[in-house]
């Protein structure tokens, strides 16, 4: 383990390469502010990051003619809020990854070769990004999350589709009940 504060910690020295006997794993953990691009934070819609929480990097190079490969795992904590009762959900995203380092990457394909070194945040935080959930976040306590949220069906298994009840209705829609169309 080093030092979670160093952006160090996410450039891998091609020398370790070079080396007869090479020096190709990387195991290292590091701060997601490192991560971050300036001032935006690393989020997918209402899950996030969090700058203070640690990503684990675990990759293992190799050299391909002009290029070099990354293989391993990089995982993270993320943290969002139920869509039904609003408490705290965490999760993990882990990303396994096989990636292409090369001096004239192709967009979406590879990603830059250094000179010297290979700048990992980049590859790291579109790995993290791409396994973020997207969508509707659900927390583990179901029956306490069921009993604090409205009392509006949660799938379409629990409505009876032949009758329309009053009782069923969103009261916030209710005004778009009176709307008239030409057609009807």
């Amino acid at each position: 383990m080093r030092d979670l504060g160093s952006d160090s910690e996410l450039r891998f020295p091609l020398e370790r390469l070079q080396r007869s006997n090479p020096a190709r794993t990387w195991n290292v953990e590091v701060q997601i502010a490192l991560l971050q691009d300036q001032d935006a934070s690393l989020q997918v819609g209402d899950v996030a990051l969090r700058p203070k929480d640690v990503a684990l990097i675990e990759l293992v190079f190799g050299q391909v003619r002009g290029a070099v490969t990354a293989n391993g795992r990089i995982s993270a904590k993320w943290h969002a809020e139920c869509s039904r009762c609003l408490r705290e959900v965490d999760g993990l995203a882990v990303a396994d990854i096989e990636e292409l380092f090369e001096e004239n990457p192709q967009e979406g394909e590879s990603y830059q070769l250094g000179d010297e070194f290979i700048d990992l945040v980049p590859m790291v935080r579109d790995a993290l990004l791409l396994e973020m959930p997207v969508g509707v976040i659900r927390c583990s306590a179901v029956e306490e999350c069921l009993e604090a949220a409205p009392a509006y069906p949660i799938s379409g298994d629990d409505l009876d589709e032949s009758r329309e009840s009053d009782e069923m209705k969103d009261p916030r829609w209710a005004v778009l009940d009176d709307l008239k169309f030409e057609a009807e």
